[in-house]
């Protein structure tokens, strides 16, 4: 099978989960994609990642600090796949694409609108491919919603529900998510549920909305019942935690949204949350609902029918005959329609992040544009803000004028703390 070569920049915690992915991506035979440098400012966790690396595929790759060294004495690379953290995303972007590299990103592709701007800008003015690695609508569960939603299963979509609540005040991950100027948690989550929320309904019109910072103190605790993951010990790697530290960017966001479409959405996306913890999503339309499961868990979707119906088994997939996965998904998640499956976690991850890489690779070798481009990505970070925006501002904002600036005034301040550090 034909590759491109690439370099993985990033080596702790994501850049680790990016690792396994390719891993997964070989066990499936589709590997279309060969990690030929790791690359960090902290030598050993590049060093490290590159023994995990020699360890599973059994070849080491070079090790950099330099992008542009790494990319002067290794040609052959051709792509870059940046898994640092948020606030340096626009930096090491922009190096990549200086130096002729194409790249997929983790999400959110920038800390702010313009920072993502910027990002997709050098990626047109080089003429490289710009890939977000944005993996919730990538989970085949999701993929059955938005078919179901497609095929009418709930007649015209009226108004979704997405709802994050949890949390307390214990650090999420790492401390530089509570950070307003490095890419706070209602952010660095929320992008996630931005993109989720578009992917099913459309465009967004209008928000109205307003954020709070609760929780001023952080601290650092275990995960109640149980010792850490693999996952979160690569997070919990360089240098340690503290045991508690104060946070400076919001942590809460409140809003109501209004589709392109007409249709209404209610998202609370609240990071500080006591009491009881609570994920869910729902979708009304003028025949049915949709209760989606979450995320990477494989729970079955329940679709809700005016005849009085609850399906919420196999016979869900009647409702959406345009659902398929494509070939690389179906090989990885062993079903070209799937409704339900049990992986655990770190497989599902895996399984997503396989698809992205190949995506890269595909549209390296052939010319494609990506599912999640820089603009979409743009988008989902705009929708992120847009409830902060509102409340700074006191009226509803269109989407549009979060993505033009001209309803920013606190990534202005974000902006302006940047240019100073």
């Amino acid at each position: 099978m034909a590759f491109i070569r690439y370099a993985a920049i990033g080596c702790s915690g994501m850049g680790r989960r990016h690792l396994h992915g390719l891993a997964q991506l070989k066990r499936s035979g589709l590997a279309n994609i060969e990690l030929a440098a790791v690359c960090d400012l902290n030598a050993e966790s590049a060093r490290s990642m590159a023994d995990e690396a020699a360890a599973l595929f059994g070849a080491r790759p070079a090790v950099y600090a330099d992008i542009g060294q790494m990319a002067r004495e290794n040609p052959e690379i051709v792509a870059a796949d940046i898994a640092t953290d948020a606030g340096s995303h626009m930096s090491v972007a922009l190096q990549c694409f200086a130096a002729g590299l194409h790249v997929l990103c983790e999400k959110p592709l920038g800390i702010t609108v313009s920072e993502c701007r910027r990002i997709v800008n050098a990626a047109r003015d080089a003429g490289r491919v710009l890939s977000v690695a944005e993996n919730f609508r990538r989970d085949p569960i999701n993929r059955l919603v938005k078919a179901l939603l497609d095929d009418g299963a709930i007649g015209t979509p009226r108004l979704m529900l997405e709802t994050s609540i949890g949390g307390r005040d214990v650090m999420v991950q790492t401390p530089w998510r509570h950070q307003k100027p490095s890419g706070m948690v209602v952010l660095d989550s929320g992008v996630h549920n931005a993109d989720i929320i578009r992917f099913y309904m459309g465009g967004v019109a209008s928000v109205y909305g307003e954020s709070r910072l609760h929780e001023k103190t952080r601290r650092v605790a275990a995960r109640a019942g149980g010792s850490a993951s693999e996952t979160d010990k690569w997070w919990r790697a360089p240098g340690g935690m503290p045991t508690e530290f104060e946070a400076s960017g919001d942590d809460a966001t409140y809003s109501q949204l209004r589709f392109t479409s007409g249709a209404i959405g209610q998202w609370v996306n609240d990071r500080a949350g006591h009491g009881e913890h609570r994920e869910s999503r729902v979708i009304h339309g003028s025949k049915g609902s949709i209760v989606a499961p979450g995320d990477r868990n494989g729970r079955p979707v329940t679709l809700h029918l005016d005849d009085g119906s609850v399906i919420a088994d196999a016979r869900v997939l009647e409702h959406a005959p345009s659902y398929r996965l494509g070939p690389v998904a179906a090989a990885l998640f062993g079903d070209a329609r799937p409704w339900t499956y049990s992986f655990a976690f770190d497989e599902v991850d895996q399984r997503i992040l396989a698809l992205q890489l190949h995506e890269l690779a595909d549209c390296v070798m052939h010319g494609k544009a990506p599912e999640v481009t820089g603009e979409e990505a743009l988008a989902d970070v705009a929708l992120a803000y847009a409830p902060i925006e509102s409340g700074r501002l006191g009226r509803s904002v269109s989407l549009a004028e979060v993505i033009d600036g001209e309803a920013a005034p606190y990534q202005a301040e974000i902006d302006e703390m940047r240019r100073r550090s």
